[in-house]
């Protein structure tokens, strides 16, 4: 084939590594500008990737910039050919915004050890903790527009965001707390149907605590589905109570709600499971403290839990151990507080490509998540300094653990579904669909 002549595929061919639209056929596969871009930069630059996982992240459109070493071991796992990178062109370069991001990184690297030389107090010494950056454009573009951090007006409009959070959160947690609520029957009539948390009688009757002493159990897949059926009905209600549906049609909610439905309850599990021995969580050492194991223990408000053990592969429990080790554990290692929590959450339910979206839907959610990527920084920076970046990056980590777990989840109920075939939210949102 002449060299000005660019192999033609398919309109709507997906690329192999991350399932965008492939532009063409780059070293031998089918692949998208960005992968083809990622593997000659990485081969070129001869640069080495270290997974902070197991080292099958998922690598997907909206997460293929999370892992590094992941992405390029599915590139070469693709086919993607070595051999057919020209090494003789003009040598890769960053471009301008990468190139100044480093020398600011460099210059900030520099300032804070002079400043802090010696210091046992590094967030970076933590276990559970990636202290490398990701390498999208989206953090880059975050990173490069900073300065909201330090406008007055900027902050208010975040300090207002996260109180309207935290309110409804409050509402969430009562609810779900007492669990006296009986679960909702359809997502599709519970979207019609004014908000719950609302209703002021509703809530009166269904938030009272529960009196006596609650006994631990071992949770059992009836009353892990029992409780991602309620979790569900918290987040259909949740939902409703956002500012950006007042903007969405109908489809397009339910678009949202289906793509968050397997990582709602998974965070929430996650974010509000508290253990008797949490007090003795070690965040950072003096030099001479010893650290207390962190409880491997994932509760609900019952008393059931699940307990990470030597459980055979492929079960339901190992689903927990990988919410254990990358989402509690890392919460807890990086002091994550339910502020930041809620405008996380926020972030991941705004999901432009979720399925079913129509084309209005997507750019409104696209827009909106990058003001609240943008929103989270800020807050990150002016609460936690220093620490902002590295919390900020692992939090994007964080993400590709829950849709892993949640893809594991899904495998677990579809399977359940065979035999038990209910009709419930999980069936509606998460299996077969409305």
């Amino acid at each position: 084939m002449p060299n000005n002549k660019r192999e033609k595929i398919p309109e709507g061919t997906l690329c192999v590594v991350c399932s965008d639209f492939a532009s063409g056929i780059h070293y031998s596969v089918a692949s998208c500008n960005g992968c083809k871009t990622f593997f000659r930069r990485a081969l070129v630059n001869k640069q080495t990737f270290t997974c902070q996982f197991s080292g099958d992240c998922v690598v997907g459109k909206s997460v293929r910039c999370v892992c590094r070493s992941c992405r390029l071991k599915k590139c070469f796992d693709m086919g993607m050919d070595p051999k057919a990178i020209q090494h003789d062109r003009d040598k890769i370069r960053y471009t301008k915004a990468l190139k100044k991001k480093r020398e600011e990184e460099k210059r900030l690297k520099e300032m804070v050890i002079k400043e802090d030389i010696g210091s046992p107090q590094s967030i970076a010494s933590d276990t559970y903790i990636n202290t490398s950056t990701p390498s999208s454009s989206t953090m880059i573009n975050i990173l490069e527009n900073d300065h909201h951090s330090y406008d007055p007006e900027a902050q208010n409009d975040v300090k207002a965001v996260i109180e309207d959070l935290l309110r409804l959160e409050s509402r969430v947690k009562s609810l779900r707390n007492s669990y006296r609520f009986e679960s909702q029957v359809s997502a599709t009539s519970c979207m019609y149907s004014s908000c719950l948390l609302d209703d002021i009688t509703y809530m009166a009757e269904n938030t009272h605590e529960n009196e006596g002493t609650i006994e631990p159990f071992e949770c059992s897949v009836e009353k892990l589905r029992e409780w991602f059926v309620r979790d569900l009905s918290l987040m259909l209600e949740w939902g409703k109570c956002l500012p950006i549906m007042e903007r969405l049609l109908l489809n397009d909610k339910l678009a949202l709600m289906k793509a968050f439905a397997p990582i709602f309850p998974l965070i929430q599990l996650a974010f509000y499971t508290r253990n008797e021995f949490e007090c003795d969580i070690v965040i950072k050492l003096e030099p001479d403290c010893t650290p207390k194991p962190i409880p491997e223990r994932l509760n609900y408000p019952d008393g059931s839990f699940i307990e990470k053990g030597n459980k055979p592969a492929n079960t339901w429990e190992e689903m927990h151990t990988m919410l254990i080790d990358g989402c509690y554990k890392m919460m807890r290692q990086l002091k994550i507080k339910e502020s930041t929590f809620v405008l996380y959450k926020m972030l991941l339910f705004h999901n432009p490509d979720a399925d079913g979206l129509s084309s209005l839907g997507k750019k409104t959610i696209e827009n909106e998540r990058m003001r609240l990527l943008t929103q989270l920084f800020s807050y990150l920076s002016t609460e936690r300094g220093k620490e902002a970046q590295t919390i900020f990056s692992n939090l994007l980590m964080m993400s590709a653990t829950l849709s892993k777990t949640a893809s594991f989840i899904k495998r677990v109920f579809d399977f359940n579904h065979i035999f038990n075939r209910t009709n419930d939210l999980i069936d509606q949102l998460i299996i077969v669909g409305l």
